[in-house]
């Protein structure tokens, strides 16, 4: 089993947790070229951080489920699953097609999780400021490694899961974040 490692620089990128997950959590390779979608989740969780839900993934998980990128409110990244692997993560069963459903999938989709935006209730939380900055350095770095990104979606948007809670139940937030990162992110 492989230990994680702290500040380590993948691909000009400075992730501040590595450690990939158990083989149940992703498929095969796939070529970055044909990734044109990010999907944004949220892990559920009131005290999880980023490293603490790659640890899982990568000890404890035993399910077909994964993502490749976690985000803490404090603004750490980890890397759980590289992109060049398909992760299991937006074609969640039980839910019925949302308007990108069909268009994408786990095959060309990288996965990012929000952690601890649940307020302990239930309700999804915004994200801090220094998880939106991280989000947003993140998803500069893979347009620069996947130029065919041009979609940024919520799980719910996918498969009607109702995923990041925050930004299905505030779908006028959604929107600003959705045109900011698809007009001015990923230019």
């Amino acid at each position: 089993m492989s230990k994680g490692k702290y500040n380590k620089k993948i691909a000009g990128f400075n992730f501040d947790y590595v450690r990939k997950a158990k083989r149940i959590s992703y498929g095969g390779l796939r070529l970055k070229k044909n990734i044109i979608g990010v999907a944004l989740h949220w892990t559920e969780g009131i005290f999880d951080t980023a490293q603490n839900e790659a640890d899982y993934f990568a000890t404890g998980n035993d399910r077909a489920a994964g993502a490749h990128i976690f985000i803490d409110r404090l603004g750490k990244i980890t890397l759980s699953i590289p992109l060049k692997y398909t992760a299991w993560s937006v074609m969640s069963r039980g839910y019925t097609s949302g308007p990108y459903d069909g268009i994408l999938d786990n095959t060309n989709t990288i996965s990012i999780e929000l952690c601890e935006c649940n307020d302990g209730i239930g309700n999804g939380l915004p994200m801090s400021y220094e998880q939106e900055t991280a989000l947003y350095d993140v998803l500069k770095w893979i347009k620069k490694k996947c130029p065919n990104v041009k979609h940024f979606v919520r799980h719910y948007d996918i498969k009607r899961k109702p995923c990041p809670k925050f930004y299905v139940d505030h779908p006028e937030d959604w929107k600003q974040l959705k045109k900011y990162v698809e007009k001015v992110v990923f230019k």
